[in-house]
């Protein structure tokens, strides 16, 4: 699958960009949250993070050639009737990482939607549990004019201890507390990611949030 995912990326994308690798944990567990906005997301995080998750995503996307393809690199269904969080945090206590795009499914429109709960009850419920895990926001964007071109950044981990302290007196309120905080952190990635003057992206010049420190480009 990592050989037919690298292809598959040569073929489509002109250029691939990775800014902020350094952000994504190289041992342990971690939650990735990122916005959904093309069918390609899954590939080009598999790409990028270098190392195993599982990948939390729609029902509606393992139909299909899909619905073969995505769970043998972890991909699994979303669906409430299932133990999402013992699944989880069974992965998180091998040091595996999991993968979320809370926006539920994929928007073709450029706009981020509002999150679903998901990512910040596993986050939450996990440190409850005595799992340390990292909460890494990322955004993806593309250019579709001319030979097509990928950017993915990711970005600084979230402190996690402020809400884990308010989360046992009030969870529903923390849930959500946390995930408008993820949407914001993922919302100003994808602003600054799509509207970085093409120098920075040239010379790697250290921007705001400081997560421009590689590029990886695809012949």
């Amino acid at each position: 699958m990592w050989i037919i995912n690298e292809f598959v990326l040569r073929f489509k994308f002109r250029r691939i960009e990775v800014y902020g690798r350094e952000n994504v944990p190289n041992t342990g567990p971690f939650i990735l949250v990122s916005n959904h906005s093309s069918r390609f997301d899954g590939l080009m995080v598999l790409r990028a993070l270098r190392r195993r998750a599982n990948y939390m995503v729609s029902p509606a996307e393992l139909k299909g050639y899909q619905g073969l393809t995505l769970p043998w690199v972890g991909a699994f269904p979303a669906d409430p009737r299932h133990d999402l969080i013992g699944f989880a945090e069974n992965g998180f206590r091998k040091g595996e990482g999991l993968v979320v795009f809370p926006e539920g499914t994929v928007f073709y429109d450029g706009v981020l939607h509002p999150f679903k709960l998901g990512a910040a009850r596993i986050a939450l419920a996990a440190q409850r549990d005595g799992i340390a895990v990292k909460v890494i926001p990322a955004s993806i964007v593309y250019d579709w004019e001319g030979p097509a071109v990928a950017k993915i950044v990711f970005g600084q981990p979230v402190d996690l201890s402020s809400y884990s302290e308010r989360f046992e007196k009030d969870p529903p309120a923390v849930t959500k507390n946390l995930t408008e905080s993820l949407f914001r952190e993922v919302s100003a990635l994808k602003s600054e990611l799509s509207g970085m003057p093409n120098e920075c992206l040239k010379n790697q010049e250290k921007p705001i949030r400081g997560w421009a420190q590689e590029i990886d480009r695809v012949a």
